[in-house]
């Protein structure tokens, strides 16, 4: 797999000259005010004594010590509430004053370089700050006492776009301000995992499980408060839907990804009216890739970067390189490459029952070889349109199985995915629109080797293609009582899954093709969404908002069904049994077409009692079409065609699942809470969910005549499903120290039966997984040298989780292992020799316990005590 390289803005290298004790350099301080843009100076230039007045915007409590520049920036950005970053530690003999008081962060920034000789100008759109030394007409440095320092950025942490923030392993700030379920894995998160694969990424959010029970694969299936697979969670790239199924004893919703070039991962856990919401149940994930304003560095044309990474326990290798140039003010291109070999891992050695564990994890086969690539276009064709062109490209080979007999199976992955994202926001408050064009194809190419004198080797092409895009607008209004924002628009997407099998065996009996294809069934699935959501701001203390959304679905498709009938019609109108007369061993084909569509609306209320605390309420309605692998099952268990057994049908009554949240929570973000200049950010949610026609496997009979004929098939559950559950997050930085951590409880009561022909049925499911009900992360650390080292530590518990429910209980993927809780123990830190330089390392399961992680399987237990290092250079 590739690695990938993650960056923060950083400022430009210009010439440096000696005086006395300090270096020279060209310096330049950018501020972005994302929360409280501050107004255009009225003077172009001026020192920043003269513009100590200068800036809008809301005051906060400052208290800075007069120091170091280098510290001085640093503990400035605490205190702002923005991020900063020094191009340089060869900020020379500078000091800056003391700033005591509330003061807004211009003034703040003012009296902090008074006397310094270095000037600031805010651009002309209010929302830059820049801090330099003045220069003579011919570029010359000044030669009256003025100081030229290395760049220094600061960068707002409220925007959205904000990668990294100061709350919780670096989380944005606006996941702090915004009245939902929202989680972010920021950038910073993602620099410091050296992960062997996307799963990691989730293991300190809360509410979010990542099952484990497919860790052979390279593929990740995110579970969100016990809802997964069937793309009950919309699995996104840069908004482009992550739709691949692959049928298996487990988990099948796959989404093949690399972190080296995802530079934040957005986590939505409820549901909401806007675009990313049709059609899915439990939320979205979506993955953001690196732009272009991550490589290159304030007051440059080009940047770019190289990482890699290696370490123990066969962490072989991962690295990558990117980089971006800017050929003018409204054109950029940006381009990377990543690499990644990890093999077969040691597990942990502190467990009673390592010794038999041990044997059958020594069976398997491990590792996989990863590239990647990002190629992305940023365009402002006009001042006010953008159009961004995207094509992320993702390879990995690995294998799955048993060595000890053989049975393993060699897959080679590819996932292309393309978008091209189209913005207009004139100088009008009813315009600001957003249009959003994709492509996603996710191919799987299997090589099962020969099992038996009967089966011999097979390749298999799982594929599944996908084509969506949206466009919506938002329109404001100032009216009497208040700020008016309608959001509205349209989204809709195409899945076309098409699955192929050949081989000897298959040349010579097409029916064996089916043991393949049919739990893979080839069809198409058609969503069509519209939505509209108004919210009204009232004097900054209260927001109401509401959404009323429509989807609209179809699927077609076709499969075979083997059965001892002479036909089998799929047909809505017939009640379960459908043909009369019975012949051995036949194949017959099965066409389905299904349709339907539903209204889902939102509504949510925001309270700001006081400054730094939000509470809000929301409700969401959520619907689910089908997947086509629920609607177009058929076809055989391997091995079934020759033995009558493990057949599969669809199920042309199948209904969509529909789901009613309810969510309390508060965020909180104070500056200055128990010392000057340090912060706090939290974010704590109850929810209570419940969800109807759950889909799961069953057993259905389609004999009219001898009610003999089972079919295994998708039904819907009967009752509800019910979820509850509180999820915690929560920060402090002091600028030395800081501690943080995250905490989530679930209780899931999962339906387990299905009625057909007034019988009730126990579901034979494979899919429903339970998450443990409690998880918990707790991460400190300090930070030395003004702030070059930092040495960390977290520990991690997961709970114990009830036992899996159906199949996946009986198939033997659960034991004493998978159930049990755990608790983990990683150390970590880094070191910036200079700016462009940094040396990151990690011991992850500092103890070596042996653990099975949660929604896994015995047979393939997690890494033990594993070492990293990575060494970053950015130019």
């Amino acid at each position: 797999m590739r690695s990938r390289a993650g960056t923060k803005i950083k400022g430009n290298d210009i010439s440096r000259h000696a005086c006395r004790a300090m270096l020279l350099a060209t310096t330049a301080l950018a501020v972005s005010f994302a929360a409280a843009p501050a107004t255009a100076q009225s003077a172009a230039n001026g020192t920043a004594s003269q513009a100590g007045s200068a800036g809008s915007g809301a005051t906060r409590p400052f208290n800075i010590p007069a120091q170091s520049l280098t510290s001085a920036v640093s503990a400035f950005g605490r205190q702002s509430g923005f991020q900063v970053t020094l191009s340089s530690t060869a900020s020379g003999n500078v000091r800056t004053k003391a700033v005591v008081g509330n003061f807004t962060p211009s003034e703040a920034l003012s009296r902090l370089l008074d006397g310094t000789g270095v000037e600031y100008r805010l651009s002309g759109n209010g929302n830059t700050v820049l801090i330099g030394a003045r220069q003579t007409a011919g570029g010359a440095p000044a030669v009256d006492g003025s100081t030229m320092l290395e760049t220094i950025i600061v960068s707002g942490k409220t925007n959205r776009n904000a990668a990294s923030g100061s709350g919780f392993q670096g989380t944005p700030d606006w996941v702090y301000q915004t009245p939902s379920s929202v989680s972010v894995v920021s950038r910073e998160a993602i620099r410091n995992s050296a992960t062997r694969n996307s799963r990691e990424l989730f293991a300190d959010v809360p509410g979010v499980v990542v099952s484990n029970d497919n860790a052979q694969s390279q593929g990740l299936n995110v579970n969100i408060r016990g809802l997964q697979d069937q793309t009950r969670i919309n699995m996104m790239i840069d908004g482009a839907r992550q739709n691949f199924q692959r049928s298996a004893h487990g988990s099948t919703g796959l989404t093949y990804v690399d972190p080296a070039f995802i530079r934040q991962v957005d986590i939505e856990k409820s549901g909401t009216s806007g675009v990313g919401g049709a059609a899915s149940l439990g939320g979205s994930v979506n993955f953001r890739t690196l732009v272009a304003d991550d490589l290159i560095e304030a007051g440059r044309n080009w940047g770019a970067e190289i990482d890699g990474t290696t370490g123990t326990n066969a962490y072989h290798f991962a690295g990558n390189a990117s980089a971006a140039i800017r050929l003018s003010d409204s054109f950029s291109i940006l381009g990377g490459i990543s690499y990644k070999d990890v093999g077969k891992y040691d597990i942990g050695s502190r467990h009673p029952n390592t010794t038999n564990l041990g044997n059958v994890y020594d069976q398997m086969p491990w590792g996989s070889e990863t590239w990647s690539g990002l190629l992305k276009t940023e365009m402002q064709p006009t001042d006010d349109t953008t159009l961004d062109l995207s094509w992320l490209h993702y390879d990995t080979e690995f294998a799955q199985g048993t060595d000890s007999n053989l049975q393993n199976d060699v897959n080679d992955v590819t996932n292309d995915t393309v978008t091209a994202s189209f913005g207009w926001d004139p100088d009008s408050e009813l315009i600001d629109l957003k249009t959003r064009l994709w492509y996603n194809r996710v191919k799987d190419e299997e090589h099962r080797s020969q099992r038996t004198s009967s089966m011999r080797e097979v390749f298999v092409d799982y594929t599944m293609s996908g084509v969506g895009g949206s466009i919506e607008n938002t329109s404001r209004f100032d009216l009497p009582i208040g700020n008016l924002s309608l959001n509205y628009g349209v989204e809709a997407f195409r899945d076309d899954g098409d699955t192929k099998a050949n081989g000897d065996d298959i040349t010579d009996d097409p029916d064996e093709a089916w043991w393949y294809q049919g739990a893979n069934g080839s069809g198409t699935r058609d969503v069509v969404s519209g939505f509209a959501n108004a919210t009204l701001d009232h004097d900054d203390w209260l927001s109401v908002s509401g959404g009323i959304r429509y989807d609209y679905y179809t699927i077609d498709g076709s499969t075979t069904v083997f059965s001892e009938l002479k036909q089998i019609k799929i047909d809505p109108d017939c009640v379960w049994r459908c043909a009369t007369i019975t012949i051995p061993q036949e194949a017959y084909a099965a066409d389905v077409d299904l349709s339907g569509g539903a209204w889902s609306p939102t509504f949510g209320v925001t309270v700001k009692p006081a400054d730094g605390l939000q509470l809000f309420a929301k409700y969401a309605h959520t619907y689910r079409p089908p997947t086509v692998m629920e609607a177009v099952m058929g076809g055989t268990h391997v091995g079934g065609a020759s033995s009558g057994t493990g057949r599969f049908a669809p199920n042309p009554w199948i209904e969509p699942e529909q789901a009613d949240t309810f969510e309390i929570g508060a965020n909180l973000s104070y500056d200055s809470v128990f010392q000057a200049g340090d912060s706090f950010r939290a974010k704590a949610v109850a929810f209570y969910r419940r969800v109807d026609n759950y889909i799961a496997i069953g057993t259905v009979d389609l004999d009219e005549e001898t009610y003999q004929t089972n079919f295994g098939a998708y039904v819907n559950l009967d009752g509800t499903t019910p979820m509850r559950g509180v999820e915690l997050e929560a920060n402090y930085d002091a600028g030395r120290y800081y501690i943080g951590g995250s905490f989530s409880y679930l209780d899931a009561d999962y339906a387990t039966t299905y009625t057909y022909n007034g019988t009730s049925h126990l579901t034979d499911s494979y899919i429903l997984f339970v998450p443990p009900r409690t998880k918990f992360s707790l991460d400190g650390g300090v930070r030395f040298f003004e702030e070059k080292l930092t040495l960390g530590g977290r520990v991690t518990h997961v709970g114990a989780a009830d036992k899996n429910i159906g199949g996946s209980a009986s198939a033997g993927l659960v034991s004493s292992w998978q159930t049990g809780d755990y608790t983990l123990f990683d150390i970590y830190g880094s070191y910036k020799f200079n700016p462009k330089t940094t040396l990151r390392f990690a011991v992850n399961n500092v103890t070596d316990v042996a653990y099975v992680p949660a929604l896994g399987q015995s047979t393939l237990p997690a890494p033990g005590r594993t070492v990293t290092a990575s060494l970053n250079f950015k130019f």
